[in-house]
């Protein structure tokens, strides 16, 4: 009946004139026919909340109890497929509200067009809002499902966890002199000498301006202490376990979309300190090294140490580790 109920608040029509035994089977074989139509009917369904979710929740029943039949609408892939659907329509409803077009595309319920359309929406979030992974490794209808409900971001963090770090040799000065010192390794340039912390030191001294105004933020982002969740964290720390994916919901798009916009300003001061640098490696990348030691110096020998957490914030607001 509760098909029944939902046919009759959703569409313009009578239900269709078939046999139902009252029992579990017929109550799935009459749910597969309210679905069938949902998705004949390009029905958008996420723009009614209350009923989103009852469908929702039809359809975790049959996920859970229905095996198919000759009798039924639909087959249980076929369920599981519109799941993903609608799914898809309700990112969609939620962060690209003008978009009327993404639903072409997708002609008939299977993994391969489905996969393509969540792809698709995976490059426009990329696009438009933050780093996402938008590359799909299997057309699996449980991995397309899954891709839609956590947030598959890429972190901006220079890589501190030494499985996971590349050579050096790989990174332009003077980043990479910061990130040999936050890695302790050897440098004949230079002391051991303790980032955290530095950079209001830094930021106080007679340095040029493009190392005063620049070199905090770089020490910032090397030490993984700029208060920033997309800088602050890197993909070994994801891979690690140390902190778990956010969900797809508007308050965590919000969130790290406005996080995201203010990781730019330590982006660009980053950049402009490596061009500034570059211009003139000998003497500017001295210029860098004599402003750590100086700022080593006037820090009392470096003997600085964490008095929390390296990581005080959370990646998203509702699931952290």
């Amino acid at each position: 009946m509760t098909a029944i109920h939902l046919w009759d608040e959703l569409f313009n029509e009578p239900f269709p004139d078939i046999s139902i035994t009252l029992n579990q089977q017929g109550t799935a074989v009459a749910l597969t026919y309210l679905l069938a139509h949902i998705w004949k009917t390009r029905y958008p369904l996420w723009r009614d909340e209350a009923r989103f979710l009852q469908v929702s929740s039809l359809i975790h029943h049959l996920q859970n109890s229905y095996g198919g039949g000759p009798e039924a609408a639909m087959t249980p892939l076929q369920v599981d497929c519109l799941r993903v659907y609608l799914t898809l329509g309700q990112r969609y409803a939620e962060l690209f509200p003008d978009n009327t077009t993404w639903q072409a595309d997708i002609t008939t319920l299977d993994e391969e067009r489905l996969s393509t359309a969540v792809s698709d929406f995976l490059t426009a979030v990329d696009r438009d809002y933050f780093p996402v992974d938008d590359e799909l490794w299997v057309e699996d209808i449980e991995y397309l499902a899954g891709r839609l409900e956590t947030i598959d971001l890429i972190p901006q963090g220079h890589e501190l966890n030494f499985d996971f770090t590349d050579d050096l040799d790989e990174f332009e000065e003077p980043l990479r002199t910061l990130l040999a010192l936050v890695r302790e390794e050897e440098s004949e340039d230079l002391p051991d000498i303790e980032l955290y912390g530095l950079s209001e030191t830094i930021a106080e001294l007679p340095l040029p301006p493009p190392v005063r105004d620049n070199l905090p933020a770089l020490v910032q982002m090397v030490t993984h202490s700029t208060g920033n969740v997309w800088l602050d964290w890197s993909y070994g720390d994801l891979a690690q376990g140390g902190v778990s994916l956010p969900e797809w919901c508007p308050d965590n798009v919000a969130f790290l979309k406005e996080e995201w916009a203010a990781a730019q300003s330590f982006l660009a001061k980053e950049k402009a300190l490596i061009h500034w640098v570059n211009a003139d490696r000998p003497t500017r990348l001295a210029a860098v090294r004599g402003a750590l030691y100086l700022a080593y110096v006037f820090s009392k020998k470096g003997v600085r140490h964490e008095t929390g957490p390296r990581y005080p914030h959370r990646l998203s607001r509702s699931n952290a580790a």
